[in-house]
């Protein structure tokens, strides 16, 4: 392992490797907090190469070298290696538009390179137990790479959630408990972590500093694979849905890693899609930091977050990139759109095309940029969202004249 500490992203105060979840004591007011990075040695460009990567596998710890725990604690399930799709797609008129499938990780999300690097710490820091507070897919990866771990998962949601996220959840073995609120799932699960030391793989912290900060570092192997994806030449943009900002804050994190590292010559904007829009009201406004914006239910609820973390701002304005917000309007036409492709994606995964969309629409990103969208989880997560925009499956007598009416009346096909 090649860490050598953490440091705070706006003050750059360092401190030794240690569980350290709440951000930056030094930077913390009532009404703001930092988030702090995993450092690595310098002495690592002299080691690493283009070649370094090759024939190690198909999983995010082949680059084990850029994350933050040794090898023989590393917790998997083969996640990463995911695929990466050329598009044309007519409906947005662009031709080097690509989508990054993380749809295809172990429990169907990229929150899975994340908590593979959670829990291969927890591991390292001989955590009892392993505790989140989530509503659907941050959950249901903790529980599975906890299973993995051999250790007890207790996980905080609310009553509303659908049962197929509470049940992902459970049938991993993770003990599932609901608070009437959101905020209210935090104040039990701080509680626990201060008493009796559980070990947390996402945000619990007021001001909001987002997930843990080793688990962060799982992300950067989206940007790490879609360098050798794309033969070393990166992206123009990387379009992201964003919530609390850990997977876009972490893949800009392993651009600038590769970049430092002399493995690729530029560095890509970084775009972030909201429903509700924090960054975006923070970068019109130019604010130090985000500010909480009044909330409202959305069918992309898990980026349905009225304020983001301070990494969120930071990383657009570093990356010289954009944030915008989409509609639900625009989120379930992408999602069928999609689903004409052959992609099934969760809603907040729609919600990232539909982002390019709208840019490119307004002359934001350039029609002929190549564009990398991340599919960021299933649409299975949530059938709910989807059964409301589909019709009722027509029921027929096996006569040749029923089928012509049904598909004529329902999908209007006819044959």
């Amino acid at each position: 392992m090649h860490v050598t500490g953490l440091k705070c992203l706006k003050c750059g105060e360092e401190y030794p490797p240690q569980k350290m979840f709440e951000g930056c004591p030094q930077c913390r007011t009532d009404t703001f907090v930092s988030n702090v990075t995993v450092m690595y040695d310098e002495k690592l460009a002299d080691k690493i190469g283009r070649k370094t990567f090759e024939d190690r596998g198909n999983t995010m710890w082949e680059y084990l070298e850029l994350l933050p725990v040794d090898k023989e604690n590393i917790v998997s399930l083969s996640e990463g290696g995911t695929p990466l799709h050329s598009k044309n797609m007519k409906e947005l008129g662009l031709k080097n538009l690509f989508l990054k499938d993380e749809t295809r990780n172990p429990t169907w999300s990229f929150k899975d390179r994340l908590c593979s690097a959670a829990l291969s710490k927890a591991k390292e820091f001989k955590a009892q137990t392993v505790t989140i507070a989530s509503t659907g897919n941050h959950g249901a990866s903790t529980a599975a790479y906890s299973a993995r771990a051999g250790i007890p998962c207790v996980i905080f949601t609310t009553p509303d959630v659908p049962f197929t996220m509470k049940g992902l959840m459970q049938i991993y073995g993770a003990q599932v408990v609901a608070a009437p609120a959101l905020k209210e799932r935090w104040i039990i699960m701080r509680k626990c972590i201060k008493e009796f030391d559980w070990y947390p793989t996402g945000n619990y912290s007021l001001p909001i500093v987002g997930s843990n900060p080793y688990g962060i570092e799982g992300y950067k192997t989206i940007a790490f694979e879609l360098c050798q994806q794309l033969d070393w030449e990166p992206p123009d943009y990387v379009v992201m849905p964003v919530g609390y900002a850990d997977g876009i804050t972490g893949a800009w994190k392993g651009f600038k890693e590769f970049y430092d590292l002399g493995l690729i010559d530029s560095k890509p904007k970084m775009v972030a899609v909201e429903v509700i829009g924090p960054l975006t009201n923070a970068l019109e406004k130019g604010l130090e930091y985000p500010e909480e914006l009044k909330f409202r239910e959305t069918v992309a609820f898990s980026i349905g977050t009225n304020i983001t973390p301070y990494q969120g701002l930071k990383t657009i304005r570093e990356s010289k990139g954009l944030a915008t917000t989409v509609s639900d309007e625009k989120i379930i036409e992408m999602q069928k759109i999609l689903g004409k492709e052959g992609l099934y994606v969760e809603t907040a995964s729609a919600a990232a095309v539909a982002g390019v969309k709208t840019l490119v629409s307004q002359g934001k990103i350039e029609e002929d940029a190549k564009i990398v969208a991340v599919l960021t989880s299933t649409g299975l997560k949530d059938p709910v969202s989807t059964k409301r925009i589909l019709p009722e499956v027509p029921v027929i007598t096996p006569e040749i004249s029923q089928l012509r009416k049904a598909l004529k009346e329902t999908y209007d096909y006819e044959f």
